[in-house]
């Protein structure tokens, strides 16, 4: 199944690099995983992850006629950019607005109404970790990806992924607010 993506993925970035306008095949395939990357590190505020999304997937066309397809997935490029760009986004200085913050609490009621308690305190947990223990945490099960794609995502080793994986586990068993 893997391999059909990745073949699938080359022959939409080769249309991609040959005319533009084919880029929009491979907007429409990820941008929505895209965003939800962003929603969940950004705050979980809508716009934020849609500029963020739009400054990706604008830097992947930017480098596209560079781009080749190697030992990872397009999908995997594009989150590598995307991590690089969450990381510029949160060393920008912030203002918050009146209606952002109304945004979030709204948002936030509306997370505990879908989701159960005991998931929404350890998705609570998991953002109060520090910033790269989080990130690697919603990668892994967030997004279901594997060590090896979280570590060119990061530009980390895969052991160092593993290792910032188990360390995060500890801390989060060791709250008790998650102890049964």
């Amino acid at each position: 199944m893997e391999k059909i993506r990745e073949k699938e993925d080359e022959i939409l970035v080769k249309k991609a690099q040959e005319s533009p306008e084919a880029y929009e095949a491979l907007y429409k395939k990820y941008g929505k995983r895209v965003y939800n990357y962003f929603w969940y590190r950004a705050g979980r505020i809508k716009e934020v992850a849609e500029d963020l999304a739009q400054e990706t997937f604008i830097k992947a066309f930017q480098k596209l006629p560079k781009f080749r397809l190697r030992a990872y997935s397009y999908f995997s490029y594009l989150l590598a950019i995307a991590h690089n760009t969450l990381v510029k986004y949160y060393k920008k200085p912030k203002t918050v607005s009146l209606e952002e913050l109304g945004n979030i609490a709204e948002e936030s009621a509306m997370d505990k109404f879908k989701k159960g308690e005991a998931a929404e305190l350890l998705w609570r947990a998991i953002e109060k970790l520090p910033e790269t223990e989080k990130n690697i945490m919603l990668l892994k099960y967030r997004e279901g990806r594997s060590v090896k794609e979280i570590a060119e995502i990061t530009q980390k080793s895969a052991n160092a992924v593993k290792l910032v994986l188990s360390r995060a586990r500890k801390k989060l068993a060791a709250l008790p607010e998650l102890k049964p």
